[in-house]
């Protein structure tokens, strides 16, 4: 049965599915900006583009005059590994293809990109870049200037710990700067899919946003989006989509000094020179 307090994540379904860390998120990202209504969308860390398709569906959806940016390099980082252009023509000629009008891509640094925007123009910006602790607080600061006062922030991987992960996530900072802040702001916290942080930094956040922070005390709640979230889930895993391959960069560094090896191997016995030892 559906539930009609939420119109939005009962009556849209995602239309790209790429990956499975961020996508069972999308029923609350497509009630979310149903209720907010934003003018301007940014993304920091849009990957292979499940979540900001899901954003600009939805503002098309709304009927909506508004901005999205999905900023990247593109290039990877310590915790996903190096991308290659694949991974960028593919988004690219996506949201050419389906979102023309609401959807730019900007490849650049997010320390960059963020001349681009005015102060005070941002309605939502959703923050998945690395995920140390000092990249998010970096992040965060920076851009929190640009948020307008009807803006909202989201946090993903708020639930990624050593405790439910393992030491591989060790340098993950996200849970930890986000308890530091969440505070201040009302704020709603989601643990499925690897957890999402949701902060309302503006101080004029329209009424039906509020409602949704109020609404989350309240019990079955987070339940509703984690089970709408498990379908969406359920349904990438039933597409069998091939996820996109990296090359971790521990193991760039490796081939690097591997290749170096040889290179100084092969210039001793060219040069009999004796190697060390």
């Amino acid at each position: 049965m559906k539930d009609p307090r939420f119109p939005w994540a009962e009556n849209l379904s995602p239309r790209l599915l790429k990956s499975p860390w961020w996508i069972g998120h999308i029923p609350f990202a497509f009630e979310l900006v149903g209720r907010l209504r934003p003018r301007v969308v940014v993304e920091l860390g849009t990957y292979s583009g499940s979540s900001f398709a899901a954003f600009c569906q939805a503002v098309e959806a709304c009927g909506l005059d508004t901005k999205c940016y999905g900023i990247d390099l593109w290039e990877g980082d310590m915790h996903m590994g190096h991308f290659d252009e694949t991974l960028f023509r593919e988004i690219s000629a996506y949201v050419e293809e389906n979102h023309p009008r609401v959807a730019t891509l900007v490849r650049k640094d997010f320390n960059q990109a963020v001349k681009q925007f005015d102060d005070n123009s941002i309605d939502l910006l959703h923050i998945d870049g690395m995920h140390t602790y000092e990249a998010v607080s970096n992040d965060f600061h920076t851009w929190l200037p640009k948020m307008s006062e009807r803006g909202v922030i989201l946090f993903h991987d708020v639930n990624v710990t050593v405790e439910n992960t393992g030491p591989s996530s060790a340098p993950f900072g996200v849970r930890r700067f986000f308890d530091r802040i969440k505070e201040r702001y009302p704020h709603i916290e989601f643990s499925h899919c690897w957890g999402l942080g949701v902060l309302i930094v503006g101080a004029r956040a329209p009424a039906p946003v509020a409602e949704l922070v109020g609404m989350a005390r309240s019990p079955g709640f987070c339940e509703y989006f984690e089970a709408k979230g498990a379908q969406v889930s359920k349904r990438f895993e039933d597409m069998g989509v091939a996820l996109p391959a990296h090359v971790p960069y521990s193991s760039i560094a490796r081939g690097w000094r591997r290749a170096v090896d040889k290179v100084q191997n092969l210039s001793r016995r060219l040069l009999h020179i004796a190697g060390p030892g």
